[in-house]
């Protein structure tokens, strides 16, 4: 995992040694759809989402974006898991960093909401006392992420990305605080097209 963090974090040093015709700019739409893995700080598990989001470029260098993770499960042993639920939607902005190729770098802010759920404890006499104690196990909580990634538009229509995400808040509740900062690693392929007519680049 750190050498896909660190992969991430050297790619922005290749797409600025590239020269060629940049690919993005205003106008332009694109989507992505895939698998992403959560690593949280304050417990010892990876969680698995299924994520998606829909971005717009307003501009050469800005862009607006909302995107969705749906929590599957994490990878501890099912007694020894502390959420049930951690499923988030964000919305928020992209600074592209400009290049003059066709790769994409950039750096993004989103605040977000988690709908987020304890699971009860399968034995109250040595469950932690915490979760045994809670009146709403499940809750709504306010969250806020920082995105750093690199887009590859490989063709006309579709192009490759990855990207980390650090997401920090906790479940809101009546208990002590349960943490829900964790980094979120995707990967995958996705789509694009251009709305403003005249911007296609192929």
């Amino acid at each position: 995992m750190k050498k896909l963090v660190t992969v991430i974090l050297l790619f922005p040093l290749v797409a600025i040694a590239q020269d060629s015709a940049r690919f993005v700019g205003k106008g332009l739409i694109c989507g992505k759809g895939t698998l992403a893995a959560g690593i949280p700080f304050g417990y010892n598990e990876t969680n698995m989402y299924v994520s998606g989001n829909l971005e717009y470029y307003c501009d050469n260098n800005s862009s607006y974006r909302g995107g969705v993770y749906i929590f599957l499960g994490a990878s501890r042993p099912k007694s020894d898991v502390i959420l049930t639920q951690n499923s988030t939607v964000f919305f928020g902005y992209n600074y592209h960093f400009k290049t003059y190729n066709h790769f994409d770098p950039y750096l993004g802010f989103q605040p977000g909401i988690s709908w987020t759920q304890l699971k009860a404890p399968d034995n109250l006499l040595t469950a932690n006392p915490q979760f045994s104690i809670s009146k709403y196990p499940s809750s709504v909580s306010p969250v806020a992420s920082v995105t750093l990634g690199i887009n590859y538009y490989a063709s006309k229509f579709t192009h490759l990305f990855i990207e980390a995400t650090y997401v920090d808040g906790v479940h809101v509740s009546d208990i002590s605080a349960v943490s829900l900062s964790e980094l979120r690693i995707a990967f995958g392929f996705g789509f694009n097209l251009w709305l403003i007519k005249g911007k296609n680049k192929w």
